[in-house]
């Protein structure tokens, strides 16, 4: 059903983007004062920076009040900044981008037609990629190929975290209070009627990248371990695999020694056969340590994150997110 949005939310994570900022609130305001007919809110999240973007970020919520600034109390990482600022969020329609301008806010109007055609999630979709290498765009779709693989149902390849969702869409995303987050992956399956969205992605307007190759190799593995037991599966048909071959080889030696009467020397096959083996089983050991390590990490029910500070916001107070502590200083900044 066709929808009137009155109020829109941008959510970007800021991680040491001074260089970035002055230019990332230029087009946002821009791109606000286009659309008059739409009150708009900038919800920015300062994931424990260690620039000026911090003090970047409290200039620009004193001089414009729809800018909403949450100070994370430290760093928690890209994933767990984005569902901050999502928690925060209180608007008709959420859009959530990266603040190195690779994502462009001149989108947000396209966007906003859109839903208003009664689609509750927009997925922009990475049409070109400007500025990467070769080595990243490779691993991009091999990660992509690979969790499709996995079966995780309705993940479309090359589309990152700028997406757009309507309030229903965000009470549902809310509740999903796992550490290790995957975006991506979360929002796919989450159904409601999504559309796919293709785009031309930016080179990055200043600075350089956060997303080191750990990084990057640690978020898949987030991915993979968070929405499938697929390698699970596959250490168990590849034990079972192993014991029918050892079972046959086995048979063969006691053919050859009592049968045919042959009895071949063995001590480097039986050594290859036993550091392949050890190998195999400390390999195993270590993907079920992950799982196991997630699972330990998700029962210590920690709060997600905790914030130091905010500007021009309120805590959320309903079960959704963490509230910090109201103090005279802050509860000045509504």
């Amino acid at each position: 059903m066709p929808m009137t949005i009155n109020k829109i939310a941008v959510v970007a994570p800021v991680f040491n983007e001074e260089a970035v900022l002055p230019e990332f609130y230029r087009r946002l305001s821009a791109v606000a004062d286009s659309l008059p007919e739409a009150e708009f809110e900038f919800l920015l999240v300062n994931d424990g920076s260690t620039d000026r973007s911090a003090a970047l970020l409290d200039g620009l919520a004193a001089q414009d009040r729809r800018v909403k600034v949450l100070h994370l109390a430290a760093n928690f990482g890209h994933q767990i900044a984005l569902s901050a600022g999502v928690d925060h969020a209180d608007a008709d329609l959420i859009v959530t981008m990266d603040a190195d301008l690779q994502d462009s806010p001149e989108l947000i109007p396209a966007i906003k037609l859109k839903i208003e055609e009664g689609y509750d999630i927009i997925q922009m979709q990475r049409a070109s990629r400007d500025g990467e290498s070769r080595f990243k765009l490779l691993t991009a779709r091999a990660f992509y190929k690979f969790m499709t693989y996995l079966g995780i149902k309705g993940l479309v390849e090359n589309v990152g975290d700028f997406r757009a969702f309507t309030r229903q869409v965000q009470q549902v995303a809310c509740r999903f209070r796992e550490r290790h987050k995957f975006l991506r992956g979360i929002y796919a399956t989450l159904g409601f009627r999504q559309h796919v969205m293709p785009y031309r992605r930016d080179r990055r307007y200043a600075g350089s990248t956060k997303f080191s190759l750990s990084k990057m190799i640690a978020f898949a593995l987030d991915g993979i371990l968070t929405f499938s037991s697929a390698p699970l599966k596959f250490l168990h048909v590849i034990a079972i695999t192993l014991w029918i071959i050892s079972l046959a080889y086995l048979i063969k030696a006691l053919l050859d020694h009592y049968v045919f009467d042959v009895t071949v020397p063995g001590w480097t096959s039986l050594v290859v056969l036993l550091v392949f083996f050890t190998g195999l089983v400390l390999y195993s050991l270590a993907i079920v340590g992950l799982y196991i390590g997630k699972i330990f990490e998700q029962g210590q029910r920690r709060p997600l994150y905790w914030i130091r500070e905010g500007r021009n916001v309120e805590p959320v107070d309903d079960g959704c997110g963490q509230p910090w502590a109201k103090t005279p200083e802050t509860q000045n900044r509504k």
